[in-house]
C-alpha cells in the first residue's frame, strides 16, 4: 500500500506551530494550552500509525450471461493487519451496474478479520469484459495517514446478446447427410411419407401399409423421405462501422448473427462463422451448444 498524509496531519500541525509560534511572540503561556491539544493528536497518531495488510480475492456466479441477467460478483477481504475506516471500491465497466449493494463500501477491519461483500449487477449490454480490479483505500483511527492500493484480481465474463424474433429462415437448396429438419428429395429413413411400393425382401415389417395391402391383395410398405440438415455459414463484416452514441451498425450485424446462429442450430443445421476485420477469421461448421459458444465468443472478441 501507498502511504500519504491526510490535511489533517498538515492542519494539526499547523496549528500547534501557530498556537506556540504566537506564545512566544505574546508572551502568553495560555496559548500553548491551546495548542498542545493539536501538536498531542499529531505526535499520537505518527506514533501509532501502521501500514494496513488487506488482501482481496474475487470470485464470479458464472462467467457467461445473457443481456437482462443479474450476475453476482464475491469479493474477500483478508485483513493480516486491519485499519479503522477501508474503503472498498470494486471498479465495473458502465455495462455492469450495481443492483444491490453500495459501491464503494465503507468498512472496519480488524485484525486477522475475512469479510466477505457481494456486489450483485446487472448486465445492460453484451460484450467480452474483464471485472475484477478492487481498489482499497485505508486510514488510521486518528485519520492522519491514508494507505491505497489498486489489487488486480480481474476475471473473464462474458455478456451474450439477447437473440432477437425471427419470423422465418431461409430453406437450404442442398441438404448433408446428416440428420435434420429439413425434408429431403431423396428417399430414405424418415417420417415425412414419399409413396407407396410393392414389398421387396430385406423390407422392415414396421414399413408395412397393412390397409393398402389389404385392399390390393399384396403386402405394400411406405417410403419416407429423409430428414436432413444443411450447412449455414453466417459472413460477419466488422471491417467498418457507422456510431450514433452508444449504437452502430456493429451491434445489430452482431445481433443478427447471433440470433440466426442460435436458431439455425436449433435446426440441427451445421453452422460456420467467418468474421473480417482486417484480418480473416472462421470456424469450421459445427453443430451443438458448444458451436454456439464457440461462434459468440468469436463475435464478442471482433
Amino acid at each position: 500500500m501507498t502511504r500519504s498524509a491526510t490535511p489533517k496531519l498538515g492542519a494539526y500541525s499547523g496549528l500547534a506551530a501557530l498556537g506556540l509560534l504566537a506564545a512566544l511572540a505574546t508572551r502568553r503561556p495560555e496559548l500553548v494550552a491551546l495548542a498542545a491539544p493539536f501538536a498531542l493528536a499529531a505526535a499520537t497518531g505518527l506514533m501509532l500509525a501502521r501500514r494496513p495488510d488487506i488482501d482481496a480475492r474475487v470470485e464470479l456466479e458464472r462467467e457467461r450471461a445473457l443481456e437482462g441477467d443479474e450476475v453476482e460478483i464475491r469479493v474477500t477481504l483478508s485483513a493480516q493487519a486491519g485499519a479503522e475506516r477501508v474503503e472498498v471500491l470494486l471498479e465495473l465497466p458502465r455495462e455492469l451496474r450495481v443492483v444491490d449493494g453500495a459501491n464503494p463500501l465503507l468498512l472496519r477491519l480488524r485484525d486477522g478479520e475475512r469479510r466477505e461483500l457481494a456486489f450483485r449487477v446487472r448486465c445492460t449490454r453484451w460484450g467480452a469484459f474483464r471485472v475484477g480490479r478492487v481498489y482499497l483505500r485505508a486510514q488510521d483511527g486518528f485519520g492522519l495517514f491514508r494507505h491505497e492500493v489498486a489489487l488486480d484480481r480481474r476475471l473473464p465474463l462474458r455478456i451474450y446478446p439477447t437473440e432477437e424474433l425471427v419470423r422465418s429462415l431461409l430453406r437450404p437448396l442442398d441438404t448433408q447427410v446428416f440428420a435434420g429438419n429439413y425434408v429431403a428429395r431423396q428417399k430414405s429413413e424418415g417420417i415425412e411419407f414419399a409413396d407407396l411400393r410393392p414389398f421387396t425382401a430385406g423390407d422392415r415389417v414396421r414399413h408395412v401399409n397393412w390397409r393398402a395391402s389389404a385392399r390390393r391383395g399384396e403386402l405394400w410398405v411406405n417410403e419416407h423421405h429423409a430428414e436432413r440438415n444443411a450447412d449455414v455459414v453466417i459472413l460477419l463484416d466488422s471491417f467498418a462501422e457507422a456510431r450514433s452514441g452508444d449504437r452502430s451498425t456493429l451491434d445489430f450485424a452482431l445481433r443478427a448473427a447471433a440470433t440466426l446462429s442460435a436458431r439455425y442450430l436449433r435446426e440441427k443445421d451445421r453452422v460456420g462463422f467467418v468474421t473480417f476485420g482486417g484480418i480473416l477469421n472462421w470456424l469450421l461448421p459445427s453443430t451443438g451448444v458448444v458451436q454456439l459458444y464457440r461462434i459468440v465468443d468469436a463475435m464478442l472478441d471482433t
